[in-house]
């Protein structure tokens, strides 16, 4: 028997949909470790980003973009500096004032309280540095 296109899309789609800490929640501890030392994080720093779900964290990018920085080539170039910088946003709890700040186009405000205030302005002067 086949099935149909659209339900593998729909199970796809509902799957997708499904938060990732209820998958970890299956994970006996070893398991949660094991994935966890994979991807360089704690299994407390992997429990805690999960629970906050998709999306958290795509504030650094809009703010490294408004503060004339390239995200994709800072990855490049400083893949563990960036992959820190998305941890730390990702675990900000001041993500919906730093969006609301972003959507008002309000940078230089965001950087008063952003946890990553220092290594973007790090990472500002040495690209300064690089054009001159």
């Amino acid at each position: 028997m086949e099935v149909p296109v659209g339900f593998i899309t729909t199970i796809a789609n509902w799957r997708s949909g499904q938060p990732a800490d209820r998958e970890l929640a299956y994970l006996d501890t070893g398991e949660l470790a094991a994935l966890a030392r994979d991807i360089g994080l704690s299994a407390d720093q992997l429990t805690r980003l999960t629970a906050r779900g998709g999306g958290t964290g795509e504030e650094l990018s809009r703010l490294m973009r408004a503060s004339g920085l390239a995200p994709e080539r800072i990855k490049r170039t400083h893949a563990g500096v960036m992959r820190d910088m998305s941890i730390v946003c990702s675990g900000c709890e001041m993500a919906s004032r730093c969006r609301r700040d972003l959507d008002r186009e309000c940078a230089t405000v965001v950087q008063r309280y952003c946890p990553n205030a220092h290594t973007i302005s790090a990472l500002q002067a040495e690209s300064s540095r690089a054009i001159v």
